[in-house]
């Protein structure tokens, strides 16, 4: 052995040659395996992918073998699936997006198929995508022995899993449906029941249960029986059925289906009881309502159309010609009614048409009326007709045609033109004046193209107007002017109110009267009063001026060291100087009267106190004629006598009346009591008496002492003085304030004037300290003084200086307002009446200064007017008061106390924004919103003031400033109030032209200040 082992045979070089040839086949034929394995799996995986199952196979070891496409498609695992071959398990598994159950997760099946070594069928998975699958797991012998590998198989199963829950929904059907469903066998056992019948049933008794079931198995059997549906109604307790029973024969079966008809039931039943109260209610219908069928045969008629039964029976089935031939109706009446038939038929719409019907107790007046009633085949099913006896109506339309008639003949006679015109602006009717008037439209028409023409601005007048009354629903009252072709005006006296139609709408109703005469009548009236005004006013100016300087100086010089025959030559000036202003105020005051300017004012004052403080300074008067005095003080029989009224007019009826009594009374005794006549709640009535024991009066001559610049003898005024309107005067005044004045009186005894009076009670008041004037408020302020005469401006002066006030004197307004524009002053003295530029030229001016302190620098008037129409203007044209010459010191230092105290404050402005924040409460964006909208409009609006003002249409800047009003009192606009007073009155033709005019200039200038200072009350996001 030993030997035969180190003796082994060694390959020659041509085995090994051979070995080697041969090794190298193996290897290419492992490489040719190899690659045909390649190539098969290639082959596989590409078959794999037409599929329509997803596969994936998994070797022992837990990597990917194989995978398909259709697998990523129902995973969510990305292309191409090459990328996952001989790769681990895990990875593909944590590729997976869809699958909805972390438990079927691949690596798990994978883990659980190699544990069971059993193959696991139809396990479904619902996937996130909303597929449904169905997988197969098989593990399978791999070619290496001991080696498994797993198949997973999935089916795309979505479809059939729908298809089978949509079978069981539809199963569940008859088991929801909410209708009663039955189903019983040829025997009749029941096979079927669904909740609701079961329902049913339950709630039936025994009896109840038994007799209805015999009925539905009766119904099911004969259904079945005959192979024919039946039909049959079942009560079950309070609720109807309807039964339908469907047979099948070949299954031998029955199906009853139930259908509740309970409220159908009650709906027939309300349908019958409504059509017998409808019946009810055409036959008590006091409107004749027939049917007719296509031949036009009656098929209804109520008792108010036939109300004989016999004929009304009779009449159906038959024809209006062959009723109107059975009872002796005219023939024509058929033939009418046949057309009407014929027409509503052929145009299928509502035909009306009126006829008269004779009747044994006369003839009637009917509307009829035909109405098609057609099919869905548009096909006349019947003609309803009906009728309503209009004769009443007629009748009544006939009166007040004739009344209408009649009241045009009236209208068209009056000699005023009426007219209606609608909001278009359009005339809806004229009288005969008003249409005789409208043959000079086409002129008007080509003259109005013209915007400045006076045709223009009346028709704008004419349309402001209108426009008025329909927005504001307000009467109005004015004077119009109508330019005729000739030149020539007309004036019409105008009313226009609302007329507010019967459909709601609302039309003007104008009535105008010429008034052209009357007009012409009025302004030569009007002419000669202004200029017995203007002469007034002249004689007061060219009067109290003077006046002024004098009393004054007289002022003046009573504080000087005068000696005795001075001081009674100074007394005599200034006796004589308040007597002739005595005299001046009685002849305006009487002026004032006879042209209706005298106004009263209203305040609260004790009448005891007023009269006793009147006729205080005549008592010791009368005294030192050497009269008894004897007075009789109301307080005595009237402890309480506040009234509200006008003081100073009461005082002055009182003064004059005792004054008379002291002057016509030489020796004896004067008289003067006030004495309680009666109250009420709100009113007092008290009764005044001054008796004298002077020269008395003769009865013939009472009636003239009452007329103006009239006494009772030719010598008195030489004896006694006066001008002889006191009493004319007193009884002006007491009959303004609702009285009368009394007298008696008797020759060489005496006389007795009386007045009674009943006046408002008021409260009193608490009592307050009185104010001592405080010489040294006005010290140190700056005063301009703008003065013509030069002896008021040195009066003026030396009060001024006596108060430590600075003075600048300016002879005329230019003068003023070049001072003014130089320097700062507290307060401007501006007399009305100077050469160069007047006193309200020189307000304008100062107005409009574009400094806001400045403009607004406190203006008291120095009028030597004392009318009160002048005091309006002064004050509509930017001054803040009024001083009437000539004046008391302490008059004067009270008006600068207080125009000083209410002066603006520097750095104010002209508009005050409390109300409106209160408003907004706190949002800035509210106030913004104001403000812009009054940026915004108000503008446009000072410039349509100005053009209206100009071109003189009064009525047009009423609209315009009230417009705005409610817009100034919104944020407080200060210092317009007059100014805007007086141009609203000017709708009510209040105002002259004059005032409306400064109102204008003062109201526009404040206006145009106010938009310049408004935009810095903005919020810096709203600019």
């Amino acid at each position: 052995m030993s030997e035969i082992s180190s003796s082994a045979v060694v390959p020659t070089l041509a085995e090994f040659t051979q070995a080697q040839e041969r090794i190298a086949q193996l290897e290419q034929a492992l490489q040719q395996a190899h690659a045909a394995r390649q190539v098969a799996d290639e082959r596989m995986a590409y078959y794999a992918d037409y599929l329509t199952e997803g596969v994936v196979l998994l070797s022992s070891e837990g990597t990917v073998l194989l995978l398909n496409e259709p697998y990523c498609r129902f995973f969510g695992v990305p292309l191409p699936t090459r990328q996952w071959v001989q790769r681990p398990v895990a990875e593909l598994s944590a590729a997976i997006t869809l699958c909805s159950d972390q438990t079927q997760q691949l690596a798990h099946e994978f883990d659980q198929a190699l544990r069971s070594g059993q193959p696991s069928h139809s396990v479904q998975i619902c996937l996130t995508s909303g597929r449904v699958l169905d997988r197969d797991v098989v593990p399978l012998q791999a070619l290496q022995p001991g080696s498994t590998n797993v198949l997973l198989r999935y089916r795309d199963v979505t479809a059939q899993h729908q298809a089978a829950a949509e079978l069981q929904s539809m199963s569940r059907i008859p088991e929801q449906n909410p209708n009663p469903v039955l189903r019983f066998n040829q025997h009749g056992d029941t096979i079927f029941a669904n909740a609701v019948l079961r329902g049913l049933r339950d709630d039936l008794d025994a009896a109840e249960r038994a007799s209805v079931w015999a009925s539905l198995q009766q119904l099911a059997a004969d259904a079945l029986a005959h192979n024919q549906p039946r039909q049959l109604e079942v009560a079950f307790r309070e609720r109807l059925f309807r039964v339908a029973a469907v047979p099948f024969v070949a299954e031998a079966y029955t199906n009853l289906y139930l259908q509740e008809i309970t409220e159908q039931r009650q709906m027939e039943g309300q349908l019958a009881e409504q059509r017998q109260f409808y019946e009810t209610i055409l036959n008590e219908l006091p409107v004749e309502v027939v049917v007719l069928d296509e031949e036009q045969r009656y098929l209804y008629a109520n008792p108010s159309a036939v109300p004989d039964t016999e004929a009304r029976n009779w009449l159906m089935g038959h024809t209006i010609t062959e009723f109107c031939q059975r009872y002796n109706y005219p023939l024509t009446l058929a033939e009418q009614r046949h057309r009407m038939f014929d027409r509503a038929r052929q145009e299928q719409h509502l035909v009306r048409w009126d006829d008269i019907t004779p009747y044994p107790d006369g003839t009637r007046c009917h509307q009829r009326h035909f109405k098609s009633i057609v099919g869905p085949d548009q096909g006349l099913r019947f003609m309803l007709g009906y009728g309503l006896d209009i004769t009443d109506r007629v009748q009544a339309e006939q009166r007040l045609l004739d009344q209408q008639k009649f009241t045009q003949q009236v209208l068209d006679t009056a000699p005023s033109l009426i007219y209606v015109r609608n909001s278009r602006g359009q005339l809806v009717f004229t009288n005969h004046a008003m249409t005789q008037l409208r043959e000079f439209q086409s002129y008007r028409q080509r003259a109005s193209q013209d915007p400045h023409s006076p045709v223009a601005r009346e028709e704008q007048e004419y349309t402001a107007a209108d426009a008025h009354v329909l927005a504001t629903g307000e009467e109005i009252k004015k004077e119009d002017p109508y330019t005729l072709p000739s030149g020539e005006v007309l004036w019409f006296q105008t009313i226009k109110r609302p007329l507010r139609r019967p459909d709601g709408a609302v039309e003007v109703l104008g009535v105008s009267t010429d008034i052209t005469d009357l007009k012409k009548a009025t302004e030569a009236a009007q002419a000669a009063a202004t200029a017995r005004e203007n002469f007034l006013s002249n004689m007061s100016h060219e009067i109290r001026t003077p006046l002024n300087g004098v009393l004054g100086m007289a002022g003046q010089l009573a504080k000087t060291r005068l000696d005795a025959r001075q001081q009674d030559l100074l007394n005599v000036i200034r006796s004589s100087g308040q007597h002739l202003l005595g005299v001046l105020n009685d002849v305006l005051d009487m002026a004032k009267i006879t042209s209706g300017k005298l106004e009263f004012e209203q305040t609260a004052f004790n009448l005891c106190d007023s009269m006793g403080q009147a006729v205080e300074p005549l008592a010791l008067l009368a005294t030192d004629k050497g009269l008894e005095f004897k007075g009789t003080p109301l307080r005595d029989s009237c402890p309480n006598s506040w009234v509200v009224g006008d003081p100073f007019r009461l005082n002055q009826i009182l003064i004059n009346l005792v004054s008379n009594a002291i002057k016509f009374t030489e020796s004896g005794t004067i008289t003067v009591g006030g004495y309680f006549v009666a109250e009420t709640d709100t009113h007092l009535t008290t009764e005044f008496r001054v008796t004298d024991t002077g020269i008395g009066i003769a009865p013939d001559k009472v009636a003239r002492i009452f007329e103006g610049f009239t006494q009772a003898y030719a010598d008195t005024t030489r004896r006694f003085g006066g001008t002889g309107l006191g009493l004319s005067i007193s009884q002006a005044l007491v009959e303004k304030l609702g009285g009368t004045l009394r007298v008696e009186s008797e020759v060489g005894k005496g006389s007795t004037f009386a007045f009674t009076l009943t006046l408002p009670k008021a409260e009193a008041p608490r009592l307050r300290k009185e104010e001592v004037v405080d010489t040294g408020s006005l010290a140190g302020r700056r005063v301009l003084l703008v003065e013509d005469n030069e002896i008021n401006r040195e009066v003026a002066r030396l009060m001024l200086e006596e108060w430590q006030v600075e003075v600048d004197e300016a002879p005329d307004g230019l003068v003023a307002v070049q001072m003014h524009a130089a320097s700062n002053y507290d307060v401007v003295l501006m007399d009305i009446q100077m050469p160069n530029m007047n006193g309200l030229e020189a307000t304008a001016r100062i107005r409009q200064h574009p400094e806001r302190q400045r403009a607004q620098v406190p203006i008291l008037a120095l009028t030597a007017n004392a009318f009160r129409a002048d005091n309006e203007l002064y004050l509509a044209a930017g001054m803040n008061d009024c001083l009437a010459k000539p004046f008391e010191e302490d008059s004067l230092y009270q008006k600068l106390v207080s125009l000083i105290a209410t002066a603006p404050a520097r750095g104010s402005r002209g508009y005050d924004l409390t109300g409106l924040r209160e408003l907004a409460r706190g949002k800035q964006e509210f106030v913004d919103k104001i403000i812009r909208s009054f940026l915004r409009n108000i503008p446009d609006t000072v410039q349509q003031i100005r053009f209206a003002a100009a071109d003189g249409q009064w009525a047009t800047v009423a609209e315009l400033v009230h417009h705005i009003k409610p817009n100034l009192v919104q944020l407080g606009v200060e210092g317009v109030d007059e100014a805007v007073k007086q141009l609203e009155q000017a709708r009510q033709g209040v105002g002259s032209t004059e005032t409306r005019t400064a109102a204008v200039g003062y109201l526009t200038t404040r206006l145009d200040q106010v938009v310049q200072e408004l935009p810095r009350e903005l919020s810096p996001e709203a600019e």
